[in-house]
């Protein structure tokens, strides 16, 4: 699909940013939780938090596939 570049409140655009936070907020929530793991690497308790996380990146994949899909069109 492709979005004019000037023109980011193209209605295309527009359906494609809840797919955008999604994607953004499972990578950040599998960064901070693998950042939990490493401050505290012998605390087993944190590996299950990393596995959730994990388990949201991939169910947040088709969305940022879709993001991935768009195309900036115009422009220079």
């Amino acid at each position: 699909m492709a979005v004019a570049d000037d023109n980011l409140s193209d209605p295309t655009w527009d359906s494609f940013k809840p797919d955008a936070a999604r994607a953004i907020r499972a990578t950040q929530g599998f960064e901070d939780a693998v950042a939990r793991t490493l401050d505290r690497p012998f605390d087993t308790g944190t590996f299950g938090g990393v596995e959730a996380a994990l388990a949201e990146l991939r169910a947040a994949a088709p969305a940022a596939m879709r993001v991935a899909g768009i195309q900036l069109s115009g422009g220079v």
